[in-house]
């Protein structure tokens, strides 16, 4: 295939003038553009607005009925995955179903009738993209669903998109190569914060120098990088064309600069550090008199000279692409073993170098692309361990730096997280790096600022999104800035959110923040306020509630809290007793595939298990027949240990081994196990590393494994009282290695990381410890290959 530009009279199809071909490619692209407008909108929290955009273009003459489908697809997706409501999935899933059909019949038509809308790719491409997109989209709502059928059909879905993608991207790989060879050839000129005034003819028309995309000559003739053709001298001079690709041309270059959804200029919020007291300073600045007027680029990777169809098709490649292959990747062995069979194969690496050039451009792809990484990196359930910080591979001198850093106390945040030395000592630094190289394997574990920088421009962009607020608070609390984190979620009124799963999010997350302050009081009132206001997972938020006032009394009895400082010890105690014990009630209202959500599950065997050693001990109370208390089980689950502070940890260490009732001085062996492994962890954090290991080693690990020093084979015992304990605890021995050994430790946490893989059952939160061992043996295993 010749990747050249298409010369005018090249084709076979004579159903349209060449003057009537330009329009349609003309209309082809304002059509994309009004779509990415739209779904800035929605990122920007103000969905009925982007809705109403594309309701608005549906009655305009020849509007792109596939585009505009894709993007209420789109929309109804982000809304859907937020919530995993049955209805809005359902909706979301008929949308992009539509999108589906729509993309091949466009495409076949492109094909049929040569109808070439990009320089670089042929006749399709781009419906293609947009038939991938919505096919990917639309399995991953399937594989959510109750239906074993519908899932099964999504498997075919998963498999045409990445066939399809797969050879979309060898193409664009190639583009890519060539655009390089020719930029540093040509030494092309960005439009590197190039300034978008009201009246944006002017000011693209003063940048002579640069291969803009929209270039006037003496207002009678032009050309247009939306047109990847020769134009005829006719055609050159034609008004209505010129008019047209000059309004596309606008369009884009206000997109590109943010100044497309009537925000004031993004620059004038554009912040260099995380948190309110950066939004402040900002602030104070915009009132003396600071602020620009101007829509300026806010990233010097942003090209205005490229077209917009080859933009969507590029993006969106690397997106769909990129999140295929993470997805692939993070599937249990047994899982990836079966679809490796059928041509499934997910590379982690690989997936997340293409989700972050997606995050390059400036449209709808990036932002999917920034949310991404941001619920990998830092999400409320992280699948890069902040602990298990080790490099993609790291030089033999460099061996000894990570040694000494990793036996360092990690008594202060900026020591735990060992990502900062090692990378330091391997790798460029993490500010300077260009987003148009290619990110290496330490950058990949810990992109550290270019996270940051990345996050902090959609805020600028999106300043009335909460969902961009919330990620600022969750990288905040990834940091160990939990306080910071709760008072940005406090600077935004929750009833004023649009999106009413976005609204659900931020209390959820604030209240799990305050779990990891142990500010329990106003933990507990977040989590009953979600049974209003969201459809899923009543019982659950019930339970965490009642475990929160349990810990409560519990610190009440304690002399921790006093009556005059808190609610009191009866008012805690009854309604620890209220909550916890009717939580089950709630269960059965809403289902995940026919069976109760997996933290629903867990809860149920709690309440159960209390209810047990209630009656085994013949205690009036209930709540003394709960031992470990179960908040700082709650809190493993949400990287507690890892987010906590210096005093969040002690006051977690005194809980766990001071607090004493019949249950816990019944020394039951599996409630002990539970709490020595959470111990152990609360020590490894203090930088207790030593003890912590060896409590575990003597505590935890001889009650379920053991190896046979004859033969070195491993023997499990298996047990099913607390189920992701033991699998947990063999993954949390592998980062003990880590943590007192460095480098020189890496086979033996691939064997405990083995051996916590091999503990395989199917118990509640299987798929979520899975994934963790999972991800944590990938990055072992690489940095041996290494």
């Amino acid at each position: 295939m010749a990747w050249g530009i298409f010369k005018r009279g090249d084709t076979p199809e004579n159903k349209y003038t060449q003057e009537e071909r330009t329009r349609l490619i003309l209309k082809q692209a304002e059509n994309f553009e009004i779509a990415l407008k739209a779904m800035d909108y929605v990122l920007d929290d103000r969905a009925e607005q982007g809705l109403q955009l594309l309701k608005d273009n549906e009655q305009k003459e020849k509007t792109d009925e596939t585009i505009n489908v894709l993007a209420k697809g789109v929309i109804e997706f982000l809304a859907a995955t937020l919530s995993f409501e049955v209805n809005e999935m359902k909706i979301a899933s008929e949308t992009l179903s539509k999108a589906e059909q729509l993309s091949l019949k466009s495409k076949a038509k492109a094909e049929k009738e040569n109808i070439k809308s990009s320089s670089f790719y042929p006749p399709g491409t781009v419906y293609a993209v947009t038939y991938t997109e919505s096919c990917l989209l639309h399995a991953l709502l399937m594989l959510f669903s109750e239906s074993y059928m519908e899932a099964a059909k999504a498997v075919l879905k998963l498999r045409k998109a990445y066939y399809t993608l797969q050879e979309i991207l060898e193409s664009v790989k190639r583009v890519d190569g060539q655009n390089l060879i020719n930029q540093k050839k040509n030494k092309k000129k960005l439009f590197y914060k190039s300034n978008i005034n009201n009246n944006s003819t002017s000011s693209h028309n003063d940048t002579q120098d640069s291969s803009a995309s929209f270039i006037s000559l003496s207002g009678k003739q032009f050309t247009s990088v939306d047109i990847p053709y020769e134009l005829s001298p006719e055609e050159q001079k034609n008004s209505d064309l010129l008019a047209n690709a000059e309004l596309i041309h606008d369009m884009r270059l206000k997109r590109l600069a943010g100044a497309h959804i009537d925000n004031p200029p993004a620059i004038n919020r554009l912040r260099n550090e995380l948190g309110i007291d950066s939004i402040s300073e900002n602030v104070d600045k915009q009132n003396q008199g600071n602020d620009s007027d101007q829509h300026v680029f806010l990233s010097e990777g942003l090209d205005a000279s490229q077209a917009t169809i080859d933009e969507f098709i590029y993006s969106g490649v690397n997106l769909c692409f990129g999140i295929l292959q993470v997805v692939l990747s993070l599937l249990p062995p047994a899982i990836g073993a079966v679809l490796s069979v059928i041509g499934f194969k997910g590379s982690r690496e690989e997936g997340l170098r293409l989700v972050w050039k997606s995050t390059k451009s400036r449209n709808v792809h990036g932002c999917i692309g920034l949310l991404a990484l941001m619920f990998y990196y830092d999400g409320p359930f992280q699948f890069t361990d902040d602990d298990f910080d080790i490099p993609a591979s790291v030089p033999s001198s460099s061996a000894s730096v990570t040694r000494s850093s990793s036996s360092r106390s990690s008594s202060s945040r900026s020591q735990s997280n060992l990502n900062a030395s090692v990378v330091s000592s391997v790798s460029v630094s993490m500010s300077n790096l260009k987003l148009d190289e290619e990110m290496d394997g330490p950058t990949l574990l810990h992109p550290g600022k270019i996270l940051e920088n990345a996050l902090l421009q959609a805020r600028a962009l999106f300043p009335n999104s909460a969902l961009w607020l919330l990620n600022e608070a969750r990288m905040l609390s990834g940091k160990g800035r939990l306080r910071e984190a709760v008072a940005l979620m406090d600077s935004i009124d929750v009833n004023k959110i649009e999106m009413r799963q976005v609204k659900v999010l931020m209390i959820f997350d604030r209240a799990i923040t305050l779990v990891h302050l142990h500010e329990y009081d106003r933990a507990a009132e977040d989590l009953i306020a979600l049974v209003d206001i969201s459809d899923w997972s009543h019982a659950l938020y019930t339970y965490f509630a009642g475990c929160c006032y349990l810990e409560n009394w519990r610190m009440c009895q304690m002399g921790i809290l006093n009556d005059s400082n808190s609610k009191g010890s009866k008012w805690y105690e009854d309604k620890a007793k209220e909550l916890i014990f009717s939580a089950s009630n709630h269960l059965g209202k809403k289902t995940f595939k026919a069976k109760n959500l997996p933290l629903d599950r867990f809860m149920l065997r709690k309440v159960e298990q209390f209810g047990k050693f209630q009656r085994q001990l013949g205690c009036e109370n209930p709540l003394d027949a709960i031992a470990t208390s179960p908040v700082h089980e709650l809190a493993y689950f949400y990287n507690g240990y890892n987010r906590m502070t210096n005093d969040g940890l002690e006051l977690t260490m005194r809980m766990l081994t001071e607090y004493e009732n019949p249950a816990i001085k019944l020394k039951n062996t599996d409630q002990e196990l539970i709490k020595d492994l959470l111990t152990s962890l609360t020590m490894r954090r203090l930088g207790r590393i030593e003890e912590g290991c060896e409590l575990l080693d003597k505590n935890v690990l001889p009650k379920f494994f053991s190896i046979d020093t004859s033969n070195n084979k491993v023997k499990y015992v298996k047990k099913d009282e607390d189920p992701w304990a033991y699998p947990t605890a063999l993954y949390e021995r592998a980062l003990f290695c880590w943590k007192l050994n460095g480098m020189d430790s890496l086979p033996e946490c691939r064997e405990w990381l083995t051996r916590a893989q091999n503990y395989s059952a199917d118990y509640e939160l299987s798929t979520r410890v899975g994934m963790k061992i999972k991800a944590a043996l990938d990055r072992v295993e690489h940095s041996l290959s290494g």
